[in-house]
Formats: structure tokens, sequence, C-alpha cells
């Protein structure tokens, strides 16, 4: 198997604390980031130094597919302190964003964010497609890390990125999602070979069963 890995981050600070937006990716600041691996089925867990930064960008660099949810535009602009949502184009090719799969497979715009875009969170999907659920809510993390609850916050990640996990598996086996919070069909989505060559690029129809 390629170098395979899945990542979700946590964050410092608390969207609307200090003024800070979902776009000041710069200055959010890495709580705690968790990598799975498939190669050799381990967690490694980042902390929230510069170093542990820079440990955790090389290790996305070295990746060959990196799965999650929402990355693309939040996750990775975090971890490389990129403002604006800002893109990291050199991982384009290694990036696995089941979101942004979604979202183009519904023939949605994945680079903004309008009404048609929401219900599609990770508990929805997650729970409708694989029976597995967040056990908490991402709004919290800040505050945990800011309470310096670390036990309570290095789990929450971890579930996430076992949920993440278990999803793509899923997605690669069977090719689809469900989200019975916006309907009981089955949504579509392409292969994923590379970020550009398949799961990228037009979208596909809803296939309904």
């Amino acid at each position: 198997m390629n170098d395979w890995i899945v990542v979700d981050v946590e964050i410092q600070k608390c969207i609307g604390q200090e003024g800070l937006g979902w776009n000041d990716t710069d200055k959010l600041g890495i709580s705690v980031a968790v990598v799975y691996e498939f190669k050799s089925d381990r967690y490694l867990v980042y902390g929230d130094t510069p170093q542990e930064e820079e440990r955790l960008q090389r290790r996305l660099m070295k990746a060959d597919r990196i799965s999650g949810f929402n990355i693309w535009k939040f996750d990775f602009p975090c971890i490389f302190r990129l403002p604006g949502r800002e893109r990291v184009f050199p991982l384009l090719s290694k990036t696995d964003d089941l979101l942004r799969r979604i979202w183009l497979s519904l023939g949605l715009d994945p680079e903004s964010f309008g009404a048609k875009h929401r219900g599609w969170g990770l508990d929805n999907v997650a729970m409708s497609t694989i029976g597995q659920g967040k056990t908490g809510n991402g709004a919290d993390a800040p505050k945990w890390y800011q309470a310096g609850d670390w036990a309570k916050l290095v789990e929450y990640c971890m579930d996430d990125v076992r949920i993440e996990r278990d999803l793509a598996l899923f997605v690669d086996k069977y090719g689809y999602v469900l989200n019975r919070h916006v309907g009981e069909g089955a949504l579509k989505l392409s292969p994923w070979e590379n970020g550009e060559a398949a799961a990228w690029q037009k979208p596909m129809d809803l296939v309904f069963r």
C-alpha cells in the first residue's frame, strides 16, 4: 500500500474569539493534530509547539495520499498558517478531501459556501453511511485546549480521525455516501486515483436506490 494517511486538527481559539472567523486560518492556531497511518496501523499525535507543527508539515509532504474531511480549505491552511483559507497547492495531488468530493458530486462550487452546502457535516454523513457518529462538538475543542484538558482534546481528535478513516475506506470500496438528513438517495462519488486525476473533476449525479 502507498503511504496513505488520514489527518484531522483542532484549533486553539474559538471562532468569534478575538474577532476571529473561519477565514483567519493563519491565526486560529493548532492545539492538536492526529494522523493515522495505514501502513503502520498507528496514530501519531502532534502538539501545539512550532517544532510539532513543522513535524506535521513534513509528514503531510511525505505522504502519497491524505484523506480527511474539509482538510483542503481548513485543516491544511491552519497547519501551514496561511491566511484566508489559502490552498496548499503542493498537496493537491495527494489530497482526498471527502467533503470536497461530496460537494463536487452535488454539482456545488467547493470554493464557496452557501445554503445548498449545509447539512453535509461529518457527523451527518458518517452516521448515515457507516453508522458512526462524532463523540463531541468541534466548537468545544478550543475550550478544552484553553482549559488544559489535553486528554479529552486528543481523544476527541483521534475519534474524528477514526471516523474519517472508516468513511474513506467505505467510499473506496462502495463508491457512495448517504445522508439521511437531506434525503434518502445514495450520492455516488468518483473513484480516487489522485487529487487531480479523478475525484476533483466533473460532478457526478445522485444515484437513488
